[in-house]
């Protein structure tokens, strides 16, 4: 008996077995090294030339060495480090291999089910509506080649590559309810991309550590940091500070995250105290993108209301476990609320106040003289502000670099810097007077699209502020950086850059650089909505949101009724795939003539008169008479206009008398029926 691993592939097979491996390599593009789409370009070259016949399959001892240094070449590139880039690295270079020795429809069938899985490992790294549209282009490519590795080599002829994807699109076609019932209805364990599957690859973001030129080169990039969606009234732009982090420890020449415990109060439990319900709470969704850190972006007053998510005691969102993947939440905020309107603890009026002993003395000589000049303190913190927009500071991307006293040498020598200098100038100063302060980054601001109502913040909107604590008042938030460029928080970064030109100046020809080309700005903005709604709908359906719209529409409330919902569903499928099988499989007739006629023939089979393969019909209607002696003026009749019909008339297709010869066969096929029901004339054999 023959079998798969000794049947040669078939030839048309070949090219669709490339063009679906190469297709399920696109989604990796943005982790796979250079090196691989070399191996890729070696092999598909190769293998090209064993199909023409212009080389040989490699042999046990080039195989031996391609598995050997392929497998070094994972483990030294990805510093022989386990993560999912390297994962994905290791089965592509085993695909590509496969593929070179590929021989029989085995091998063939391996290729096939190794890119069917490349293909969902691209889904960890890219799930914007661009790759699932390719998505879609890769599985019709590789299901074309599943087909055509199913094919007889030896027939002599070939189904074209047309046909072999017309097939491949009409089993998607099919698939697809399936596919919509599983995705609605199956148990949602977390969609994949939303597991903590770690990643090597370094994210563009904020970490919790502070150095001036570290916000100044996120900046420059334009990389999504997060979509917010208010489901109360959008706040004013000056209001949108996205808190992240707070800053509170500086060693001289950072600011960092204090090594202190820091309580977390994790949603549900979480309630709105007495200070919060005094004021308006603002309402938001958020669609964050992968930072591999556990917090969260939140207007100030925050309250955790998504499970898997607390409020911190400095009043900060964080997740469970570091965000990985992209997540999606809903979070609730009273940004006129009292913070810790209470004294301070000891414990934390020591880190709110904490400075190096030495460094930047004339700093501490201007708090000294505030101090003196001014008992209280917001008196002084007013102070601080109106020197910052008296003064003649400037605010730019490219400041001068500063010495040892970083902090001295800004206020009184260079006087330009970027948001995290103004910041950290300031907090350094306010607690050299006594008042407790600390550094907050995430990002201001965003660009609101007014057509679809919610709003993107970007790494270039990336942005530190001060909070200043001050006694019945709590923590109240003060931004230098406004009071030099307030352009920058009326309206973004690009308007306050205007004059240097400074904006997004390594990526001359981004789309965001170019807004003044309207037709070009208004793609950008439906294309960025387009992926928004993806996000949202699509890639967010999580449990919750499964069990709110089961529970909604169709009642669920346990998986129990939602198994039941799906096998009822199964069933319902097959029920219509059968039915439109059996439609399909229904005889198909050419013309009203010719389905006239097999029926006709069917209710005589019926009565004991079938037709034999080949005879004519006047040969078929002078039995029919035989059987039929009652009825033998009408068959003859029949017999008559037939043949004139089939052989003296010039034009079959007159409608005219196809309707004759049509109505006298439907009268006949009555007749049967009527002279077998009433037992007056029995068929003779």
């Amino acid at each position: 008996m023959t079998t798969t691993s000794s049947v040669q592939i078939p030839k048309g097979a070949v090219i669709w077995l490339l063009l679906a491996t190469a297709t399920s390599l696109v989604l990796h593009a943005s982790h796979l090294p250079l090196g691989f789409w070399g191996l890729a370009l070696v092999v598909a070259g190769w293998r090209w030339m064993v199909h023409l016949g212009r080389a040989s399959y490699p042999g046990k001892m080039v195989k031996a060495t391609a598995v050997v240094l392929t497998t070094l070449a994972v483990i030294v590139t990805f510093d022989r480090s386990i993560s999912l880039e390297s994962a994905s690295a290791f089965l592509i270079a085993a695909c590509l291999l496969k593929l070179l020795e590929m021989r029989t429809v085995r091998d063939a069938q391996i290729v096939v089910y190794m890119a069917f899985l490349l293909l969902a490992t691209g889904f960890l790294f890219q799930q914007d509506i661009g790759s699932a549209l390719w998505g879609i282009v890769s599985a019709g490519i590789i299901t074309s080649a599943m087909i055509s590795v199913q094919q007889n080599p030896y027939a002599e002829s070939k189904t074209s590559m047309r046909t072999n994807a017309a097939m491949a699109s009409r089993i998607l076609l099919l698939s697809l309810p399936m596919m919509l019932m599983l995705y609605f209805l199956f148990p949602r364990l977390g969609p994949l991309w939303s597991v903590g599957l770690q990643s090597s690859q370094a994210k563009t973001g904020m970490t919790d550590v502070m150095a001036p030129a570290d916000i100044a080169q996120l900046s420059q990039s334009t990389e999504l940091a997060l979509r917010v969606s208010f489901t109360d009234q959008r706040p004013a732009r000056s209001d949108l500070y996205w808190r992240g982090l707070t800053l509170d420890h500086y060693d001289g020449r950072r600011w960092q995250v204090a090594n202190t415990s820091r309580q977390v109060d994790w949603a549900p439990s979480v309630k709105p105290d007495v200070a919060h319900a005094r004021v308006q709470s603002i309402g938001y969704d958020i669609i964050q993108e992968p930072t591999d850190q556990p917090w969260l972006f939140a207007l100030r007053g925050v309250q955790a209301v998504e499970a898997n998510t607390g409020r911190t005691a400095d009043d900060r969102l964080i997740a469970r476990r570091p965000l990985y993947q992209r997540q999606r939440y809903h979070a609730q905020s009273w940004p006129q609320a009292i913070l810790d309107g209470a004294e301070l603890t000891a414990e934390a009026r020591r880190q709110q106040l904490q400075l190096p002993p030495q460094g930047n003395p004339k700093a501490r000589a201007w708090a000294d003289q505030l101090r003196r000049s001014f008992v209280d303190d917001q008196r002084i913190v007013a102070a601080l502000m109106n020197t910052f927009a008296e003064s003649s500071f400037h605010y730019t991307l490219q400041p001068q670099t500063l010495g040892q006293d970083d902090i001295d040498a800004f206020l009184f020598d260079t006087r330009r810097g970027f948001c995290a200098h103004y910041a950290g100038a300031m907090v350094f100063v306010a607690r050299a007077a006594g008042i407790p302060a600390r550094v907050v980054v995430g990002y201001q601001g965003g660009e609101w699209n007014e057509q679809e109502a919610y709003l993107t913040v970007r790494q270039f909107d990336a942005h530190a502020w001060v909070e200043v604590w001050l006694p019945s008042q709590g923590w109240l938030r003060f931004d230098p950086t406004a009071q030099v460029a307030p352009d920058r928080i009326e309206y973004g970064l690009q308007r306050a850059l205007a004059q240097e030109d400074d904006f997004l100046r390594e990526q001359f020809f981004s789309v965001h650089r170019l807004q003044h080309v309207q037709w070009l700005n208004r793609l950008r903005l439906q294309l960025d909505s387009i992926n928004y709604y993806w996000h949202r709908w699509v890639l967010s359906y999580d449990r919750q949101r499964q069990s709110q719209l089961l529970q909604g529409w169709l009642g669920m409330k346990t998986y129990q009724d939602i198994l039941y919902g799906l096998a009822i569903g199964v069933a319902l499928l097959f029920v219509f795939a059968s039915s439109w099988l059996l439609w399909q499989q229904r005889p198909r007739y050419r013309n009203r003539f010719f389905k006239a006629w097999t029926r006709l023939q069917k209710r005589a089979q019926r009565f004991g008169v079938a037709a034999v393969q080949g005879e004519t019909s006047n040969h078929y209607l002078q039995r029919l008479a035989h059987a039929f002696p009652a009825l033998r003026s009408e068959i003859a009749a029949l017999n008559r206009v037939l043949e004139a019909y089939l052989y003296r008339n010039d034009d079959l297709n007159d409608p005219e008398q196809t309707r004759v010869v049509i109505r006298q066969m439907q009268a006949l096929r009555w007749r049967l029926s009527a002279r077998h029901k009433s037992n007056h004339d029995q068929p003779h054999s």
